[in-house]
């Protein structure tokens, strides 16, 4: 019993403890205290509880606050790539990298003033990254800003410009004319006013490569081209350069061609017997062929340097032209004549001297064989002519004295050789105060009747003539 009643007094205890944290809240506590098995006492105790209150959380109503997102304007970025291509003289192409965040590119254009660039103005408005401008000027200077623009949220933003600065071809010169003699090519063109300079290039048959042998000031509109050669094909180019505002261009190239004018037959010289004449000269560059005329008639075409005239007569003067012929795509061009005049001999044998009035030639000729033939002077015409018929030298000096007067004139000189050949004293000697022989001379200016000879074939001419020898005058 004593065991049960302690116990019992062990639960009082716990359950006033509970009671004290729990105060206010009646509670009903039932001990069970421990029994004798098969014994159960139940003691059912009613303790007043101070139930405790718990605090009331008051949960206020919930309000919703409106919550702004600050918009953030954003930049597209500057344009890249920024190029022309298919420049040509009135248009060309402008275009560009698309830009990130783009939604359009604004296009502004500068053109060339006289002294500056105009101001920027805008020219178009473009959802492309490219575009062809056209209608423009040849060698004209152009400049180019794009901004790309982005327009959203109610905004407008832009990038910073790109720039680019174009020229547009120069024209190539026009009338671009050759005309060529037989040493030099006068070269032609109508001048472009936007030139800074013109280059001027050359190639010719021989050498096919165009060089560069001129820069011509933009004021000149014309070139003589002094280093050719005769009967030769040269090609030119010319390009037109323009520079300005640190924009360049090159023409396209303008072509013209000549052929210099093929050079005369030089040196023609004759060798003369009593029934031909054999007839020689220099080669001319370029030549094919030449043609041969005797008189006004054409009478051999050769590609050699010489021509044998058979046929003729005795003691009988002749005219013989010759010229240089070349062909060249299709077309046939012709040298000046040279021309001579010549005379077949008296085909006599032996020695003897023989003067042509008519060609103005004296020929020696010894043992049958032509010794000296030089170009003289003789009498003049009218009654101071060289008396023309057969003579014979009738006295030869050295240092000879020659005076004498006719119609008001008067001669005293002294000459190296003197060869006299008629009663008269006409005779054949060296006149060094001439300065040319041949031709027409003795029409105009020739001498009282005799025979003035270069000193140089005087020298020759009197160191084998004897007294007795043939003078012949026709």
């Amino acid at each position: 019993m004593k065991r049960t009643i302690s116990k019992l007094l062990i639960v009082v205890m716990v359950f006033s403890m509970l009671c004290f944290y729990q105060a206010g809240k009646g509670t009903s506590v039932k001990v069970q205290a421990d029994e004798p098995e098969g014994e159960t006492t139940q003691i059912e105790s009613t303790i007043p509880v101070e139930e405790t209150t718990t605090p009331e959380v008051t949960t206020v109503p919930e309000t919703t606050v409106p919550v702004t997102t600050a918009v953030v304007k954003k930049t597209p970025a500057k344009v890249t790539s920024l190029k022309a291509s298919d420049v040509k003289n009135a248009s060309l192409r402008v275009s560009w990298k698309k830009s990130s965040l783009a939604t359009e590119y604004w296009v502004y254009r500068s053109v060339e003033g006289k002294s500056k660039m105009s101001s920027y103005k805008k020219y178009k408005t473009l959802k492309k990254t490219s575009f062809i401008n056209s209608g423009l000027s040849q060698g004209t200077v152009y400049k180019y800003k794009v901004i790309a623009v982005r327009k959203a949220d109610g905004y407008t933003t832009k990038s910073a410009g790109r720039e680019i600065t174009v020229m547009t071809d120069v024209d190539a010169v026009k009338s671009f004319k050759a005309k060529a003699a037989s040493k030099s090519i006068k070269l032609t063109f109508k001048k472009n006013k936007k030139a800074t300079k013109y280059y001027l290039y050359r190639a010719s048959e021989k050498n096919p490569s165009f060089k560069k042998i001129k820069t011509l000031k933009k004021s000149k509109s014309s070139y003589t081209d002094k280093k050719v050669k005769s009967g030769q094909v040269y090609t030119y180019k010319l390009v037109t350069y323009r520079k300005k505002f640190g924009a360049k261009s090159y023409s396209l190239p303008k072509y013209t061609s000549a052929m210099t004018a093929l050079s005369a037959p030089s040196k023609l010289t004759s060798k003369e017997k009593a029934t031909k004449i054999v007839l020689k000269w220099k080669a001319v560059n370029n030549a094919e062929k030449y043609e041969v005329y005797k008189g006004k008639k054409l009478v051999k075409v050769t590609r050699k340097t010489t021509y044998t005239q058979k046929g003729l007569k005795k003691r009988h003067n002749y005219k013989f032209k010759v010229r240089a012929v070349r062909k060249y795509k299709g077309k046939t061009f012709k040298s000046a004549f040279t021309e001579i005049s010549t005379s077949t001999t008296l085909g006599m044998k032996g020695s003897w001297i023989e003067i042509n009035i008519k060609t103005q030639t004296l020929r020696m000729y010894i043992k049958n064989k032509l010794y000296v033939k030089t170009p003289i002077v003789s009498g003049n015409v009218g009654d101071r002519h060289t008396s023309k018929g057969t003579h014979s030298i009738i006295e030869k000096t050295a240092h000879r004295q020659l005076k004498g007067s006719y119609h008001g004139q008067t001669w005293d000189v002294t000459v190296n050789y003197w060869l006299k050949f008629t009663s008269d004293a006409q005779g054949i000697h060296d006149s060094t105060w001439r300065s040319a022989y041949g031709g027409n001379i003795y029409k105009t200016n020739g001498s009282h009747g005799c025979v003035n000879t270069p000193l140089g074939a005087m020298r020759k001419i009197f160191k084998k003539a004897r007294v007795g020898m043939p003078v012949i005058v026709y």
